[in-house]
């Protein structure tokens, strides 16, 4: 078999599509659970908890499934973690109970180790493929998932009369369509390693597909990738409990909290999708620049009270944010593929769940005695991560671009 013949026998649309409609499902709840579960006169410390619980379990299931997806394949770990994420979903429609709930959550975060890792190793399980295209199409497809969750969390509070608790009743659904499209349209990425692509044709697999990456020659630090992937769900997992608490104590319409983290994803997939193209001394410095402006912003967001300089900081932090998340993917994408192998994915998915579980608890903490100092010290979290950055990029070899 050629390496061309290699290279196309695969469809890709339903990785793009499994991208995009887990992200609505999760973006649906994620900013649910402080709005509903605050009006219900939930402890904010437990709201923190509830926000973090799909993240307890995902914070590890992937490092313990690492290895599951290389032995049963790609499609049947899918198949399994979507299933077991609309059984643990399903309580919703019985009852939205504070300890009901977090159980749901815990289960659904287990099973979900099984899901993201192998989606990305399914894009690098295959060294001839196109990888800079393939992953800017899937950097696309899960941001444009979130973008759509937040869009259509707007739209169902906005014509259900703020009825929070339909955000809950909806979300199922794209789990279900997910789990229908991995049955039916999914197919594994056959596996070709560096050596094998060398074999088939080195010139169309390094030179012609791959050639501003020639990963061969690349040396990354492997605490790059989880440094800006952890910046990245910071960020996120902070402004996701804070700001929502911080509208409602403001007054504002709880639609409007979608509406803005819909502004902020538009920005994000502009930079997560064009980001994947630029060379790698571009995103040295941009990643840093990026850090220095999350640092400005928290700041502001402590201090700021107007609707619309809320609106201004949601879509600068996605933009910048954007460029940190793109950056970190793609530096874990090249080490799995120099690697031949997919525990990059799992270790950078591990990194995501536990920055996402300690983010909104820590945040909580420090927000159940004063909302404000708790953005202040969201930003002195990002003045580490500026520090760590700047040394370990210099360590970056990069002989080519």
């Amino acid at each position: 078999m050629s390496s061309t013949d290699v290279r196309q026998d695969w469809r890709f649309w339903p990785v793009v599509c499994l991208a995009l409609l887990y992200p609505i499902n999760n973006s649906l709840i994620m900013l649910a659970i402080p709005l509903y579960f605050f009006r219900q006169g939930t402890d904010l410390i437990i709201i923190g908890f509830l926000v973090a619980g799909i993240t307890l379990t995902y914070s590890f299931s992937p490092l313990i499934f690492r290895n599951i997806g290389d032995k049963i394949g790609r499609k049947s770990s899918i198949i399994i973690s979507l299933l077991g994420t609309l059984i643990a979903q399903l309580i919703f429609y019985f009852t939205l109970d504070p300890l009901f709930f977090f159980i749901s959550r815990v289960t659904e975060g287990f099973v979900t180790g099984l899901f993201w890792t192998n989606l990305q190793s399914s894009i690098s399980d295959n060294a001839l493929l196109d990888h800079k295209k393939k992953l800017s199409r899937y950097n696309f497809g899960w941001n444009t998932g979130v973008l759509l969750g937040f869009l259509t969390g707007a739209l169902v509070l906005f014509f259900m009369n703020d009825d929070i608790k339909m955000i809950f009743y909806v979300a199922p659904i794209f789990i279900f369509i997910s789990l229908l499209i991995s049955i039916f349209f999914f197919k594994e990425s056959k596996k070709v390693s560096i050596e094998s692509a060398n074999h088939l044709n080195r010139e169309v697999a390094l030179n012609s597909t791959n050639k501003n990456w020639e990963i061969e020659k690349l040396y990354i630090p492997v605490i790059l990738p989880i440094l800006f992937v952890v910046a990245f769900s910071f960020a996120k997992g902070t402004i996701n409990l804070l700001y929502p608490i911080k509208s409602e104590i403001l007054g504002f319409a709880p639609y409007t909290v979608f509406l803005l983290s819909f502004l902020a994803l538009i920005a994000q997939l502009i930079t997560t999708t064009g980001s994947s193209y630029l060379s790698m001394n571009s995103l040295k410095k941009f990643s840093i620049i990026s850090i220095l402006v999350l640092i400005i912003i928290f700041i502001i967001f402590g201090v700021n009270s107007e609707f619309i300089i809320f609106a201004i900081l949601y879509l600068i932090l996605g933009f910048f944010g954007g460029i940190l998340i793109s950056f970190g993917l793609k530096l874990s994408v090249m080490l799995n593929i120099k690697k031949h192998t997919s525990r990059y994915s799992s270790t950078i998915e591990s990194s995501i769940g536990i920055t996402y579980l300690i983010a909104p608890i820590f945040v909580a903490f420090i927000a159940d005695f004063q909302l404000t100092l708790a953005f202040f010290v969201v930003a002195l979290v990002f003045i580490f991560f500026l520090v760590i950055g700047l040394i370990f990029l210099k360590k970056l070899e990069i002989n080519f671009d």
